[in-house]
This record gives structure tokens, C-alpha cells and sequence, in this order.
């Protein structure tokens, strides 16, 4: 495997936000922490090894015209047991006619030394195509990957797709995945196997995940059922719990706890582990935090009226902007198709309702509840505003 691969083509993706342009300043977070992790020892006699480990990772987003491109990278280090270095570059891109669909590809790359599973390397680049409404949405990706462990090439396909929905505070998502992979070293490392049974295997993930938002702060709880097909079908589970707690404007605690299952995609192997960890964000000063209980969409539609210069029936296109609040808030539009003068919303049948005439062409505008910040609908690409809010990214074609 060209071990080029993962730094040119994360390289390519951060070239591709400076040639596009960026809008605004990017986002910057680092986390720091310590986890005590879990493995199947590999040997005549089986049992579980048990390392601590220092964390580090950092996560980029920088909005640009259409786009957002992301970053992140993170190492694992715990002595001689393991240690691993990993990246992902993601642009994801709204679609110009169906603000609701997102396209999001991107490319991975890996480096590790794991004395259960080996040490070498991995690539893989991924495609998904999500569909977000303001209550529910799905997605369906597609990835390929190349492993290199001592020296013993292997490769990864993999498929997946899942929906999700909102109720309150309160979000679920049901994902199915299929793997195939010759990765059958990172299969015997789960301690389920005896001896190499088969050159090649496949993997069947059903994953139920919850999630209650506060703000900002979280509680995520995960399930798995895995079923593995090689000399016969295997079954194993696993239970994840995370949450964060936002400590300030820029620090947040972090925690993790259960079993992480082996994949193949990225050449990680099984382990139990428990995780606690800082997070910081550095940069310009971090957005204040819209309550997560509201959510702002922006929709254009195109609709036919009568053009009174010539009486003919012609198409216009209509913003129409629907936010998710109490009903006792004040909540206003603004944007350059209004010169930034505030339009209020209309409360209609359980949400906040504004549909105003606008133009063809690249427009910027926010949404406010109260006296709070201007904030971007949560389907648009956010660009800093200059004053301590965000504003949001359309273009009407």
C-alpha cells in the first residue's frame, strides 16, 4: 500500500477550501484525556489485556461559498501496547435545488503499532448522501479501504444506512451496515476465533442509538448487534455510553464508556474501554449556543403568480423559513433580501412560519428568538457575522 496515499489526499482536501475561498473564520477544538482500554490477549492462553492510554485529537470546519470542509485527527498512545495515528478530511455540500439533501465525501488514513493486531497501515475514502428535515432524515453511504498489517495487504467494502428522528429534546437512529473484508487478522484479535478459519469474512451491524440534548450538552446511548460470517455466524454485542458537559463558552468534559467493536474500515480492533477527556476551543471567540430545543429551517419554493407589468403567469421563488420555538417567543428573519431589516415570523399550526418573495443569486440571513443571537438554519452553511452571531449561506438558482 503507497503509504503517500492519506497525506495527499488529506492535503488535497484542505488545498481545495483555500482555492474555493473561505467565508469566515474557522473552528478549532482540542481534546485531551485518559483511557483505560481492554483487549482479548492473543496467545496459547486466552484472557483480556488491560493498558492505560493518553488521548489527543482535533477537530477543523471551516465553511466556505457552497460547502463545509472538516477536519479531524486524533493519536492514541499507551507504551508498547498500542499506539495509533488517525485523520479524516470531509467536504460536505448541500445540494443547489433541494436544500434538504447533503452530499458528504471524504478520506481517512491510519498508522498504528498494536501488539494484538499487528503494525502497518490503512486508507479508505467514503461517500453518504444524508436527507435532513426538521424532524426526521435518513442517510446511505458507501466506503473502500486498504489495510496493510505486517506487511499482509488486506481491503474493506463497505454500505450503510440508517434514519433518524427527532421527539423533543430526544433523538433515535436505526443504522444497518455491511462489511466485507480479508482483514482476518482484526477478526481473530476479538478472541472469538481459534485459529485463522477464513481468508475473507462478513459483517452485519444493526445499531440502535438515543440521544438526549440539553443545550449543550449531551447523553448519547449506543447498541449493537454484530453478526460475523466466517466457518460458521457469530454473534457479539456491545453497549456504549458518552456524554459532554459544557463547563463554559470554550470548555467542555467528555466521557466514554463500553466496547468499541472491531473495524475493519480503519484496521482498529476490538476493545472495552473508558474514557474521560477535555475539550477546549481555540480560535475566535465560540458561538453562543442556540438552545437545541429550537430549530430553524430555510426552504425555497418556486411558485406561479401573475406578473402585473404583463399579465402572464410567471414562476417566482418564495423563502419560506419555519423555526421550531415556544410559542410565547419573539421570532424574526433578516438577510440581505430583506436589507437586514427584521421580518417577523407567524405562529402557525405548532411552528414559526415567515414566506417572503426573494431573488435569484447568493444570499445571507439569520434567525433570532428573543433577544438572542442571530443564528443560521441549521441546513444553510454558517458564516461568522462580525457581531458575536452567524448567518447562513442560500442560493436561490
Amino acid at each position: 500500500m503507497p503509504r503517500r496515499g492519506p497525506p495527499l489526499a488529506l492535503a488535497a482536501l484542505v488545498l481545495l477550501g483555500r482555492v474555493v475561498g473561505a467565508q469566515s473564520d474557522p473552528v478549532l477544538r482540542l481534546d485531551a484525556g485518559l483511557a483505560t482500554i481492554q483487549q482479548p490477549a492473543i496467545g496459547t492462553v486466552r484472557g483480556r489485556e488491560t493498558s492505560d492510554a493518553a488521548l489527543l485529537a482535533a477537530f477543523w470546519r471551516r465553511p466556505l461559498e457552497r460547502s463545509t470542509l472538516l477536519a479531524s485527527g486524533n493519536l492514541t498512545y499507551a507504551r508498547d501496547s498500542l499506539a495509533a495515528i488517525q485523520g479524516v478530511a470531509v467536504l460536505s455540500t448541500p445540494w443547489r435545488r433541494e436544500p434538504n439533501l447533503r452530499t458528504d465525501v471524504g478520506v481517512a488514513g491510519a498508522s498504528f503499532s498494536l501488539r494484538s493486531a499487528g503494525t502497518g497501515g490503512n486508507t479508505n475514502a467514503f461517500v453518504r448522501q444524508q436527507v435532513v428535515r426538521t424532524d426526521d432524515g435518513g442517510w446511505v453511504g458507501g466506503a473502500m479501504g486498504r489495510t496493510r498489517r505486517d506487511g499482509v495487504p488486506s481491503a474493506t467494502t463497505a454500505a450503510d444506512l440508517g434514519l433518524w428522528r427527532r421527539w423533543r429534546f430526544l433523538y433515535g437512529s436505526a443504522s444497518v451496515a455491511y462489511q466485507y473484508s480479508t482483514d482476518w487478522l482484526l477478526l481473530y484479535t476479538t478472541g472469538e476465533l481459534d485459529a485463522r478459519a477464513e481468508a475473507e469474512y462478513d459483517l452485519v451491524d444493526l445499531q440502535f442509538v438515543l440521544q438526549a440534548r440539553g443545550g449543550p450538552h449531551d447523553l448519547t446511548l449506543s447498541w449493537t448487534r454484530r453478526r460475523v460470517f466466517a466457518d460458521g455466524p457469530i454473534s457479539l454485542p456491545a453497549l456504549q455510553g458518552s456524554g459532554t458537559f459544557q463547563l463554559t463558552d470554550r470548555v467542555a468534559l467528555l466521557a466514554t464508556v463500553g466496547r468499541q467493536l472491531a473495524d475493519p474500515m480503519r484496521g482498529l480492533p476490538q476493545a472495552d474501554l473508558a474514557m474521560a477527556a477535555v475539550r477546549v476551543s481555540l480560535g475566535p471567540q465560540p458561538l453562543p449556543v442556540m438552545p437545541r430545543a429550537v430549530i430553524a429551517e430555510a426552504l425555497v419554493h418556486t411558485e406561479v403568480g401573475t406578473d402585473s407589468s404583463d399579465a402572464t403567469m410567471t414562476p417566482r421563488a418564495i423563502l419560506e423559513i419555519r423555526v421550531e420555538a415556544s410559542d410565547t417567543a419573539a421570532v424574526t428573519v433578516a438577510g440581505s433580501f430583506s436589507q437586514w431589516e427584521p421580518i417577523p415570523l407567524r405562529w402557525e399550526e405548532g411552528v414559526w412560519i415567515a414566506r417572503v418573495p426573494i431573488a435569484r443569486g447568493t444570499h445571507r440571513l439569520g434567525v433570532r428568538v428573543g433577544s438572542g443571537p442571530w443564528r443560521a438554519p441549521r441546513n444553510l452553511a454558517r458564516v461568522r457575522d462580525g457581531f458575536g452571531g452567524e448567518s447562513g449561506l442560500l442560493v436561490v438558482p
